[in-house]
């Protein structure tokens, strides 16, 4: 200190900050050449109306906080507005794709700037979640424990690769852990600050995501587990607790969601938001919650609370209804049970499974069942028991629901692995202390190896960190076979293809593109656009293209055709792609 250094507590901090600007750097830099991936059009246009026109029309199905962060920073640029003009904005109902697609390509504006500067602002969300998993990991184990599971959650592939999109995962991981610490320091302490901290936590997480409103029943979980185990269980602690628990959820939406709402449909007209949500929720099954929610959508006061539960109810008729996509070689709209287990095994490096399997050894070792002594453990890991819960909860309802997109639906877990798994590893590293050399330098270099390897799949797959996997799947390159979507493909290379189509000199290219960027901004007149089906083999394609020809397809469009012969590239499987754009879109030049 005398010399000006900083102390262990700062050397901590320090070294976290460290960790936290480089994957940041490294996470920004990434998208450089990115283009908007397909949920990131409605989002980016959406967000930009509703700060400039006080008017949640568009994309009400995901709350406004992501989305308000892009349009502020998009201010930057004094954008043309031209798209304000259109049906899409005016009269079409779920006019979002469109209008987004209008605003960022068809408007004369910048869309290359625009991509970097709506995207920039989402780093926030990935900062504030790896303080809060510092500061609450080394709360529980210590300032090592801290350091670990920030190293995790800043060098995660899949962390780092949705950190950058203007979509709601990564603020939805920040939610969770918002939410959820609050809360615990409420039931800890229970005096008032708390329980306005806790309830402002609370509203901040819904206006994350959508799948944040599990946090109320989650919380309720908490609170009886709270009242029975840590209050004696006497009736009277345990109404206190969950009375304090409906307190919580009453500040936030009366403080938070109430207001910030009541901001976005200022300018949103009564008459239209009762059109909007009347078709929204059309096809709502259970009417006992859709029709209150159409009644109130044109009531003054509480009209911006009936868009909440309208966007609530549409995310949930969503998850019913589930979605087409292709996984293990099967193409169907009815979700895998077996979906997330597998994707987020192939996609989580396997130095991960190595440090997980290290721990669960270690506590198989330990651990003596004994239910006499549940109270006990509760009463001393009750944090643990709290993400433990998390997890299982939010596991049953991923795998149990219709809906198979990608390992991202998972991210709000992630934050709670890293802290419990940053925690066990901590404590073997203490009692390695204790044993002799040879145990304390083999287990030194054991996880040494694990950490090295860890952060060098990160720094392999830059800057395509969206098509991590690891070696088990045959690595980014080869992922496609096992499962594509936002896994893998998302859209993201449009900008790259074109760059890729300027290099080569070539003049026309026959595309099939996933993704809802606008191919025309970046190839001009050098594309003609196809899908599965136009050519059922190399002679009709040859038809078109005399002498040779460039076919380009995203992976996900290349399996997901698969469904139907007649409809299907396998044509293309004969001949060797002779590129691979950013890992997600095939090129083959076909002569014969």
């Amino acid at each position: 200190k005398r010399l000006g250094l900083p102390d262990g507590k700062m050397k901590t901090k320090l070294v976290a900050a460290i960790i936290l600007a480089s994957s940041s750097i490294l996470a920004y830099a990434s998208v450089w050449n990115d283009s908007l991936i397909v949920d990131e059009i409605p989002h980016v246009g959406a967000g930009y109306s509703y700060v400039v026109k006080n008017d949640f029309r568009l994309n009400p199905e995901h709350p406004p906080l992501v989305k308000d962060l892009a349009g502020l920073a998009l201010l930057t640029l004094n954008l043309k507005q031209s798209a304000f003009g259109t049906k899409f904005w005016n009269t079409d109902i779920n006019g979002q794709w469109e209008f987004g697609r209008n605003l960022i390509f068809n408007s004369g504006n910048n869309a290359v700037l625009m991509t970097r500067i709506a995207k920039l602002p989402m780093l926030l969300f990935f900062i504030l979640s790896g303080i809060l998993i510092f500061f609450w990991a080394k709360k529980l184990y210590g300032p090592k424990a801290g350091l670990i599971a920030t190293f995790l959650f800043a060098f995660s592939p899949t962390v780092v690769a949705h950190s950058r999109f203007v979509t709601t995962d990564m603020a939805a991981l920040f939610g969770v852990l918002l939410g959820t610490y609050f809360f615990l320091q409420y039931l800890e302490h229970r005096g008032r600050h708390q329980l306005w901290v806790a309830g402002l936590a609370f509203g901040v997480a819904q206006l994350t995501k959508f799948s944040a409103f599990l946090l109320a029943p989650y919380f309720v979980l908490l609170a009886l587990a709270f009242g029975l185990y840590m209050r004696g269980g006497k009736i009277k602690n345990l109404f206190k607790t969950v009375a304090g628990t409906v307190a919580v959820f009453a500040i936030g939406f009366i403080f938070v969601i109430w207001p910030v709402y009541g901001i976005h449909t200022l300018n949103y007209p009564p008459e239209k938001q009762k059109t909007d949500t009347t078709y929204f929720l059309g096809s709502y099954g259970n009417r006992k919650f859709a029709d209150p929610v159409v009644w109130a959508s044109d009531k003054p006061f509480i009209r911006p609370l009936a868009h909440y539960a309208t966007g609530l109810l549409m995310v949930n008729q969503r998850a019913i209804g589930g979605n087409t996509t292709y996984f293990l070689g099967e193409i169907r709209n009815v979700a895998w049970k077996h979906y997330f287990p597998v994707v987020y095994f192939i996609k989580e490096p396997l130095a991960f499974w190595g440090l997980v399997v290290i721990v669960l050894l270690f506590l198989g070792a330990r651990y003596k069942p004994n239910l006499y002594k549940t109270g006990h453990w509760l009463k001393g890991y009750f944090p643990e028991f709290a993400m433990l819960l998390w997890l299982v909860i939010y596991w049953y309802l991923s795998i149990t629901s219709n809906l198979n997109i990608g390992v991202r639906h998972l991210l709000p877990t992630y934050g709670f692995v890293f802290i419990m798994l940053a925690g066990q590893l901590a404590k073997m590293g203490e009692i390695a202390k204790t044993k002799k050399r040879i145990v304390r330098s083999s287990f030194a270099a054991l996880i040494g190896f694990l950490f090295a390897w860890y952060l060098g799949e990160n720094l392999r797959v830059y800057p395509y960190y969206l098509t991590y996997f690891n070696e088990t799947a045959g690595g980014p390159k080869s992922g496609y076979v096992y499962v594509v979507d936002s896994n893998i493909d998302w859209g993201q290379d449009a900008k790259r293809l074109a760059d890729w189509v300027d290099a080569k000199g070539i003049q026309k290219i026959s595309l099939d593109y996933f993704g809802w960027a606008d191919a025309g901004y970046y190839l001009g007149e050098k594309y003609f656009w196809i899908n599965a089906g136009r050519y059922k083999n190399a002679r009709e394609f040859l038809a078109d293209n005399p002498g040779g020809g460039y076919i380009a397809v995203s992976k996900s469009y290349y399996m997901g055709s698969r469904e139907k012969e007649e409809t299907s590239y396998s044509w293309l499987d004969v001949y060797a792609p002779i590129a691979d754009i950013g890992n997600s879109i095939f090129v083959w030049y076909i002569d014969k």
